[in-house]
Order: C-alpha cells, then sequence, then structure tokens
C-alpha cells in the first residue's frame, strides 16, 4: 500500500473531518482537505479526490444566533471548558458604540470540582479579532462569576496587550460591565421563568454567587434579588427576597433570617419557636458564606435583614409588645434569684441569663446582644489564622417550660443546692445542642450528665 492510499483510507473514515470541524468553526481562514466526492456525470458515476473546505471560516461567537445549531454550542463549551455536560444556558453578547465586541458566554450546569479551589483556572478566552490573546482573562468578569465559560471577541484592542495593561484598560471595565449586566440579566430571568432550572442552579453555584455580596459593589442590589433561600413559610420551595417581602405581614419592617452550622440544625432550632406561633416567615442561610454577608445588615426594598439570634424579639404590634414586656417583667419577680444563680454558675461561659420571650416549647437557647460576632464567624476567623476574642452568649430560658418551673422549686427549698451547678451545665449543654449540635466540651459534659443520672437513680 503507498502513502497515498493510506490517507485516502484514513480520511474515508472521516476522522480528521470530524476532529477539524469540531475545532475550527471558529478560524478565520478556510482549512481544506483532500477527500473522496462522486461526481455524476452523463449515465456513470465517478470518484474523484478534491479539495473539501472543512470549516465555515466565521467565528462561532460572529454568527447570527439562528445560524448555529444547539449541538454546535455544545461542541464549542466542551471545547473552551473541558465539561462534557451540557451547558444550562448559552448567553450571546454584541457591545457596539464607542467599542466593539462580541462575546459568547455559556452558564454550566455542574459545578467543577475545583470551584473553591485558589488554583481554579478561570476568566473567559480573549481575541482580538479573531486572534488568539489570553486564555484566562480574570479582568472580563468578577470573582463571584467564575464559573461562567466563553470568549470574547474586542475589536479595539491592541494585539500587543499585557496583563498589567488589562487592569486598567477602559475599554476593557466597559466589557466587564456589559457581561456581568448580561449575566445576571439571564440568570434573573431564569429564576422569574424557570423556578425549577434555577433552583438546580442555586445548588451548583450558590454559595459562590453570594461572594459579590461581600463588597460594596454596584451590582449588589442585583445580586440580592438573585438570592433564594429555604423559608419556614414554604419548605419544598426556595423563597427569593421580592417573595418573603410580598408575603410580609402588615406592619412589620424587616426581612427576618436564621443562619447556622448546617440546614438541619437550623431548621429545628428552637430560635424559631415564637415566630412558628405568630405565623411570621424566617428565611434558613446555612452556607458558611453567609455568616460574612449577612454580617453587613444589608438592605432590600428598602427592608433590613434581620437576624433572630441577636438581640430582642420584637414581634406583633406596639400595644402586644408592651403586653409581652410588661409578663416578662411579672415573671421577673419569681424568678429572678434563679436567673442569679444561673448565671453566677455559668459566668465564665455566659454574659447572662434572661426570660425569654422567643421561647413557646424548649426550655434554653443561645443568643447574641445586637453587633456580637457570631460563633460561627469566630470559627471561620479561626480558620483564616485570625484570631478572635471569644464573644460570650446571652442564655434565655423558658418561664413557661415544667423544667425551669422545677428548678425555680428546687431554688426555693434550698438556693444552695449543689444540684443547680448540674442543672445549670446541663442547660448550657442543651442549649448548645440545639443550636449547632456540637458541644464545646463533650467529655465535660458527659460527666456533668453521669452526675445527674446518679443522683437521679
Amino acid at each position: 500500500m503507498d502513502a497515498d492510499q493510506g490517507l485516502r483510507d484514513f480520511t474515508d473514515d472521516g476522522v480528521i473531518r470530524g476532529i477539524v470541524k469540531r475545532y475550527s468553526d471558529f478560524v478565520a481562514y478556510p482549512i481544506r482537505m483532500k477527500t473522496w466526492r462522486t461526481k455524476e456525470g452523463g449515465s456513470s458515476e465517478a470518484k474523484v479526490f478534491e479539495d473539501e473546505t472543512l470549516n465555515s471560516m466565521k467565528a462561532i461567537w460572529d454568527r447570527p444566533a439562528g445560524e448555529v445549531s444547539e449541538s454546535e454550542h455544545r461542541e464549542f463549551y466542551r471545547h473552551i471548558s473541558h465539561d462534557w455536560n451540557e451547558p444550562l444556558r448559552t448567553i450571546a453578547l454584541k457591545i457596539e458604540g464607542t467599542i466593539e465586541a462580541y462575546a459568547l458566554l455559556y452558564i454550566p450546569s455542574k459545578a467543577p470540582f475545583d470551584l473553591y479551589s485558589p488554583e481554579m483556572k478561570r476568566g473567559v478566552q480573549l481575541y482580538v479579532k479573531r486572534v488568539f490573546v489570553m486564555d484566562e482573562c480574570k479582568d472580563l468578569l468578577p470573582q463571584h462569576l467564575r464559573f461562567i465559560k466563553g470568549v470574547v471577541d474586542a475589536h479595539d484592542l491592541s494585539l500587543n496587550v499585557s496583563r498589567e495593561i488589562l487592569q486598567k484598560d477602559r475599554q476593557i471595565q466597559v466589557i466587564r460591565k456589559q457581561l456581568v449586566k448580561k449575566v445576571l440579566a439571564t440568570l434573573e430571568e431564569m429564576k422569574g421563568n424557570s423556578a425549577k432550572e434555577y433552583a438546580d442552579f442555586w445548588m451548583q453555584f450558590g454559595p459562590v454567587l453570594k461572594e459579590g455580596l461581600l463588597g460594596f459593589d454596584d451590582e449588589a442590589e442585583k445580586l440580592l434579588a438573585l438570592v433564594v433561600a429555604e423559608s419556614t413559610a414554604d419548605a419544598s420551595e426556595l423563597t427569593s427576597l421580592d417573595q418573603y417581602v410580598g408575603r410580609m405581614k402588615e406592619g412589620q419592617d424587616a426581612i427576618y433570617f436564621l443562619s447556622g452550622a448546617s440546614r438541619e440544625a437550623v431548621r429545628k432550632s428552637p430560635l424559631l419557636e415564637k415566630f412558628a406561633e405568630s405565623g411570621t416567615e424566617v428565611l434558613l442561610f446555612s452556607d458558611p458564606v453567609d455568616e460574612l454577608w449577612l454580617d453587613h445588615a444589608p438592605s432590600f426594598k428598602d427592608k433590613r435583614l434581620v437576624s433572630i439570634g441577636r438581640g430582642e424579639v420584637k414581634l406583633g404590634s406596639e400595644e402586644d409588645r408592651k403586653k409581652e414586656a410588661e409578663a416578662l417583667e411579672e415573671k421577673k419577680k419569681d424568678y429572678g434569684d434563679l436567673l442569679s444563680v444561673l448565671r453566677v454558675h455559668l459566668q465564665e461561659e455566659i454574659k447572662e441569663v434572661r426570660l425569654s420571650g422567643r421561647l413557646t416549647s424548649s426550655p434554653v437557647c443561645l443568643v447574641g446582644d445586637e453587633g456580637d460576632m457570631t460563633p460561627r464567624m469566630q470559627r471561620l476567623l479561626e480558620q483564616l489564622g485570625r484570631k478572635a476574642a471569644k464573644v460570650k452568649r446571652v442564655l434565655e430560658v423558658n418561664p413557661s417550660h415544667p423544667l425551669i418551673a422545677k428548678l425555680r422549686a428546687v431554688h426555693a427549698e434550698n438556693k444552695d443546692d449543689p444540684r443547680l451547678k448540674l442543672y445549670a451545665e446541663l442547660l448550657l449543654g442543651q442549649a448548645h445542642l440545639a443550636e449547632s449540635g456540637q458541644l464545646p466540651d463533650p467529655a465535660a459534659f458527659s460527666q456533668v450528665l453521669a452526675d445527674v443520672m446518679v443522683r437521679a437513680v
């Protein structure tokens, strides 16, 4: 077999043709290959070996949307992203005016394994008049949109460009602004018209998108509008801030939320009891990034986001609040001495013991004062190598719970009863477990529990 015949046999299989057609539709010059064609002439057919142009000679992002098939988009997405899943959305953008640029972006359907790694390759590919310039142009999209894949073809940039020049280039900043605006608009459209699709997207990329709320970005309001979370009003579907505001009770002036270490711990938190009883909706957050952006106390449509795990609970009308405050003051007369004893026994761990207006069925809970750092935030800072001073919490007790009533009886009988110290430590441990499912000192709690059981037997 001669060399020419071997090449002809190989090209007959279509291997080279398939490879070229897959990766060269954005090359601006023709790619040709010798191939066999059947040529009809009169009553007979003949095979001829001639040139065939394999590519369209026009960049895929430069072609009208109607001319690019879904399969071509899939193949091109796989080529630039190395992701074999289908893209969730395709975004084509043409920028005209003082500058000219084309962009073809893709929203992935699955998060890459290195999404949270500092070594993740991010940024879209940059072309200048279809000439490849840079594989990862990080200046074209912010960090919280690092999952976006695609290409940008800027017609007015110089080919002699460096990363340092790009950071200061006004054209790049204009293109970046338009790309961010288009991506957020696409996500907003998805949220409004395809709730299931958006819920799937949020499970994959929601925590990353919320990173954009850590600063004072111009797009903060648009990012807040994209936030969805679990809610006490509807456990089956995620709720947006806009939906929450639409369901707010008359006279309610804040968006209430609760954040915690896990979805399970937040859903079962005793801090929700009073809100559930009054029918007041609470949004539930459990991603690590939530502790950071929610700590800035953002507002949405002039409604401040307020944590139900800090400060005093203020539900209902002014009259209702006044009656509840008077009732607690009355109960303090009966429970004041017990609260003082509990405070003395737990003074190394907590800053105050007080009667609770937020508990209905649980005996105790832990809360922070307004402005206090949450325990989870302290742990996050420690993981980042930053030591944070320990912030003591407030232990709230439920005067209506039978356990607290029995403790009051024990104290009334003997204010120096040694069991009071054990019960105080058990109550604090119970509050920690209800909050996060974890104990600061499991061994000490186990020993206290054993002592109580020995006395009870």
